[in-house]
């Protein structure tokens, strides 16, 4: 099988999201993919965006779509999901022998619970998120007790270790995750490989005998650091957190190919940065936990079971 992966978009705070899109589809076109998988962070979800959706719809293959964080940041998850087609931020898609498993970690671990991690509920500051809740980890692992292969999707990282300030950029209870997974994979190697997209960088980590790719944004770096003014005044006002993102020239993304073995060969691209670089803003190649180099790394991954 062969699938085409990307994320990160952010339609709604880059003025060229129509091209990037276009672009995208394009090369999945060329690959004859034979669907799509979405990390998260597509775009706002409101009618004006459906046609977002008509597009990826329009290539003839199927699309499997991730809630990310910034997907609830003015609405309820009920309305994102809703949007994208979902019953859960949850579920799983098979695929020949090949289960793909979509993690929900867009939830606030409380003193008294757990929310849904929408700007609504970010007041109280003392919460843990990202995190997964006890009854979507019960489902995981009754996912994971089957004949099937595995590969987990999840919008935040279950690998990144960064903190920013007290917030944890990967997943708070991804080791709990980790072992889980851990312990599905210690009969036969069933556990291919996991994705995950939020970062807007590049990292592949081994853990434990477990492949964890981080998949850089289709779309740019958030920076934060230095306000740049690159584009028209009109266009910064159209978008205004433009002065504080690094856009990718090209739409960065993978192509993944898994053969009859289960051999998986994850086919990067080596991009550049559209008019602004990390250095003359007076960062390095690294962000968050993550290389922000313009690329997404190549990986081959041969069966080991």
């Amino acid at each position: 099988m062969k699938f085409g992966v990307f994320t990160d978009l952010h339609y709604d705070v880059i003025p060229d999201g129509d091209k990037r899109l276009d672009k995208l589809l394009q090369s999945f076109r060329e690959e004859k993919v034979d669907f799509i998988l979405e990390l998260g962070d597509l775009c706002n979800p409101t009618e004006k965006n459906q046609t977002i959706l008509k597009s990826l719809k329009s290539l003839g293959v199927p699309c499997y779509y991730s809630l990310g964080n910034h997907n609830i940041d003015f609405c309820s998850p009920e309305t994102a999901l809703n949007f994208l087609g979902l019953q859960k931020g949850y579920y799983s898609v098979v695929k020949q022998n090949v289960k793909f498993i979509f993690l929900d970690a867009n939830y606030i671990r409380t003193s008294s619970g757990y929310l849904p991690e929408c700007k609504s509920n970010l007041a109280d500051k003392t919460g843990q998120f990202p995190y997964i809740p006890p009854e979507q980890i019960q489902w995981l692992k009754n996912e994971l007790n089957d004949d099937k292969f595995y590969v987990i999707c999840s919008h935040q990282s279950l690998s990144n270790d960064h903190i920013v300030g007290s917030h944890s950029r990967g997943v708070v209870n991804r080791e709990d995750i980790r072992n889980i997974l851990e312990k599905a994979n210690s009969n036969g190697n069933k556990l291919l490989f996991c994705l995950n997209g939020n970062d807007h960088g590049d990292s592949i980590r081994e853990i434990n005998g477990i492949y964890y790719y981080s998949l850089n944004s289709v779309s740019y770096i958030w920076q934060g650091v230095k306000e740049t003014f690159n584009y028209s005044l009109e266009i910064h006002k159209q978008y205004p957190h433009l002065k504080n993102l690094i856009l990718y020239k090209e739409p960065l993304h993978i192509i993944v190919t898994i053969d009859e073995k289960m051999n998986i060969i994850i086919q990067g691209m080596n991009g550049h940065y559209q008019n602004v670089t990390p250095k003359e803003i007076g960062i390095g190649d690294t962000w968050n936990g993550v290389s922000i180099k313009p690329q997404t790394s190549s990986l081959t991954i041969n069966r080991r079971g």
